[in-house]
């Protein structure tokens, strides 16, 4: 289960933007970035009362402070503060910069709002501002706008019952505000942005060669088989999209990478853009469980199929003793992506997955118990390693202890 840290984020549609490219393989030529070893690691209103807006529809909202502050809190107030990075919020409301309306508290924004005439509480439905959002290209975030749409809607329906009784009269809408931080919850929780960055570059921007055929917006344009009129018309599993004949995998695949023409430099401004966007996708996919880290979507679907980690060892990563089940492989509609190196059965089923660098090593000897010198390092003596998996592990892990408060 995802914390409500990230649930407001998947509800709200909130993820990167950035435009794709149209050059297919940036591969391996990613650029890492040296100090990444070093990084340390509400209630939903019932809309609608017998005078305001939905009253067929269910009881009368509940006019309070408490109810207006959760309602704001958790799905409305980060994108209009401020409070999120901007290479998140930039993208929310489908490019809406709904942060110029941001004041000191929900009554004063929403007060701005009605001001500046993007919200209408006679008829909260016809507000230009849901208008706008509906207007705007499905293919800029990786959920559907009606759930931006919707969110807001509820809170424009609480205003036009509520609004007068709890915020009474706001005077000097648009300029009330003084400029305070924002209340609103982080997606990514209390560590920095940057310090998460570094991190989940080491990992899934450095080798996002292996993803990007599948998991990019590039990828649902690449693989055409010729033209077709319906699925009939293509092959095996291909697909009939758009009238060409297309493998599944490129379609049906989340796009969670922004950018695939050409290398990333994280000195780039940016590039380091295009890696924020791609790291809130995968957020906002829900690829993390905070809950049960090495369970996230993100280590178990490219992981070899049924393969069980027994322990974990990479730089920074020192996990012993794995539960059973937890962790293991699940079925990946392409090929395995940390598969150890194995590409036909039998396949290892378990295993210590050793990663280790900090000992270096003859084959000579020189390791202690239980250890022997694989690949100049003393690892763990008949152990799997994928370096990228490992990192992978270290991303995960650090991500849920910036949200486990």
């Amino acid at each position: 289960m995802m914390s409500r840290t990230v649930s407001w984020l998947v509800a709200m549609g909130l993820a990167g933007c950035g435009e794709v490219g149209s050059s297919a393989d940036a591969g391996d030529d990613t650029q890492p970035i040296p100090t990444s070893s070093d990084t340390t690691a509400g209630s939903e209103s019932e809309e609608g009362s017998e005078e305001g807006p939905g009253a067929e529809d269910g009881p009368a909202p509940v006019c309070d402070e408490g109810e207006l502050s959760d309602l704001y809190t958790q799905y409305v107030e980060p994108f209009v503060s401020g409070g999120v990075a901007s290479s998140c919020s930039s993208c929310h409301m489908t490019g809406i910069d709904i942060g110029i309306y941001a004041q000191d508290t929900p009554c004063q924004t929403m007060a701005c709002m009605v001001e500046l005439g993007v919200v209408d509480l006679e008829q909260p439905q016809q507000s230009d501002l849901l208008t706008q959002i509906m207007m705007g290209d499905p293919g800029s975030s990786v959920f559907d706008i009606e759930h931006e749409h919707m969110a807001m809607l509820e809170w424009i329906e609480w205003s036009a019952s509520c609004h007068g009784e709890v915020c009474g009269e706001v005077e000097h809408a648009c300029t009330s505000g003084t400029g305070a931080s924002s209340t609103g919850t982080n997606p990514i929780g209390d560590c920095s942005e940057d310090d998460l960055l570094v991190t989940f570059w080491d990992a899934v921007i450095y080798d996002r060669g292996r993803c990007l055929n599948c998991h990019s917006d590039y990828g649902a344009q690449v693989g055409t088989f010729g033209p077709c009129g319906s699925k009939e018309d293509c092959s095996g599993p291909q697909l009939c999209v758009e009238g060409s004949c297309r493998a599944p995998g490129p379609v049906l695949a989340p796009h969670m990478f922004e950018g695939v023409d050409g290398p990333l430099d994280y000195e780039d401004p940016d590039d380091r853009a295009l890696g924020l966007a791609t790291m809130y996708n995968v957020i906002a996919l829900g690829q993390v469980d905070v809950e049960d880290p090495l369970g996230s979507t993100l280590l178990t679907k490219p992981l070899l199929e049924d393969f069980q980690p027994l322990a974990i060892y990479g730089d920074g990563v020192e996990l012993t003793d794995i539960p059973p089940g937890t962790g293991q492989g699940v079925i990946h509609g392409g090929t395995s992506k940390f598969n150890f190196g194995y590409h036909e059965p039998p396949f290892p089923t378990s295993g210590v997955v050793d990663c280790r660098t900090d000992q270096p090593c003859t084959p000579d000897g020189g390791c202690g118990d239980g250890l022997t010198c694989i690949e100049g390092s003393c690892r763990t003596a008949g152990s799997y390693c994928d370096a990228t998996y490992a990192r992978y592990v270290r991303f995960v892990e650090y991500f849920a202890s910036c949200t486990s408060g």
